[in-house]
């Protein structure tokens, strides 16, 4: 009789405890245990990138900061020069998708064509630029890191175009010749502004300045095509 009554007092507290208890974490998909560990790779790489150089790059170091081994990195990305270029293509399409939203987001009267100017300089100024730029610098010497950095070149401008067309078309068809080589300008002054500021505490040329007179440029070649002329915010 006591052996069956605490059986019973077994199962009740039990049943009780079962209710109360949080519900188990469901048990994460093959799929999603790759794709975590693909990104803390991809992340691990750029931060390798920023802060130690191409030359300290190695698949060493980027398993270390990932929490992963060096076999499952090999088994994710078996070429360095393939690991280094889908980092860098993770940023961009991370910094492509935030530039899409927040232009989504700009206030009635907001002068589209500054603040576009400014969120692509943000980006240019940040992390994303210096990993991509020792990738640029490395592949001058490194035949096959040239052709993964070559592809990954033109697959961004491509889409980097797409996005230029896409939220600058009334713009665009009002001006097409400078439609058709603004891109490739706009980035190039990018590129020389961020690379100029590269060694820590020193700019020789104020970026503020250059961006303010290059609006000055942009608002003359491209008509505002806002209903209010964009007049309620000044980007300089």
């Amino acid at each position: 009789m006591v052996h069956l009554q605490k059986i019973w007092t077994y199962c009740f507290f039990g049943a009780i405890l079962g209710v109360m208890a949080p519900a188990r974490a469901s048990r994460r998909t093959q799929a999603e245990r790759t794709a975590t560990t693909r990104t803390a790779l991809l992340e691990a790489t750029v931060q390798c990138l920023v802060t130690q150089g191409f030359g300290g790059t190695t698949t060493t170091e980027v398993a270390h900061r990932a929490g992963v081994s060096p076999g499952a990195l090999l088994h994710h990305f078996p070429a360095k020069a393939d690991l280094l270029c889908a980092a860098v293509g993770h940023l961009f399409e991370l910094r492509r998708a935030e530039f899409r939203k927040a232009m989504a987001n700009l206030g009635p009267g907001t002068d589209r064509r500054a603040a576009g100017l400014d969120l692509l300089w943000s980006m240019f100024s940040g992390p994303t630029f210096t990993a991509w730029l020792e990738l640029w610098m490395a592949a001058r010497s490194d035949p096959a890191l040239a052709e993964a950095v070559i592809r990954l070149d033109r697959e961004f401008m491509a889409a980097s175009e797409d996005v230029f067309r896409e939220l600058f078309a009334d713009e665009i068809a009002a001006a097409p010749e400078v439609g058709q080589s603004g891109l490739g300008l706009l980035y190039s002054l990018m590129s020389g502004l961020a690379l100029a500021r590269l060694i820590p505490g020193y700019e020789p040329a104020p970026a503020a300045g250059i961006l303010a007179a290059f609006k000055a440029l942009v608002r003359a070649a491209l008509p505002d095509t806002t209903p209010d002329g964009g007049n309620h915010h000044d980007h300089r």
